[in-house]
């Protein structure tokens, strides 16, 4: 979750960068405050102004809805091989992405599933 100690102005300039991310790109990595990294496709027609959006992880068939207030960072996933795109998708299945983090605190490497 996001710190509570943040002016509104900041936390609504995190949203807004956030927002951008989740808007225009259509596949997703979202780093979570709570140190989980999602890798998924957004669902563009369910983008509102709630506060969340929804996606569909990959490997998992039910879409999920993630406020922007738990989102540390987003990024678009860039053009990746099948092979990669699988073994992410099977890396999220078995929830290796919630418990893997490097030490030192830096969020895991987009290639954390190989």
């Amino acid at each position: 979750m996001a710190d509570s100690s943040q002016s509104p102005r900041k936390r609504d300039g995190h949203e807004l960068l956030i927002r951008n991310v989740v808007d225009f790109a259509h596949e997703v990595r979202i780093h979570l405050y709570d140190e989980r990294v999602i890798f998924g496709s957004v669902a563009p027609a369910l983008i509102g102004e709630t506060g969340s959006f929804r996606i569909r992880p990959w490997g998992v068939a039910e879409v999920r809805a993630i406020s922007f207030d738990d989102v540390s960072l987003a990024s678009p996933v860039k053009q990746m091989g099948w092979e990669r795109h699988r073994a992410i998708a099977v890396a999220q299945q078995a929830g290796i992405f919630g418990t893997v983090r490097k030490p030192g605190g830096a969020p895991p490497a987009a290639g954390a599933a190989k």
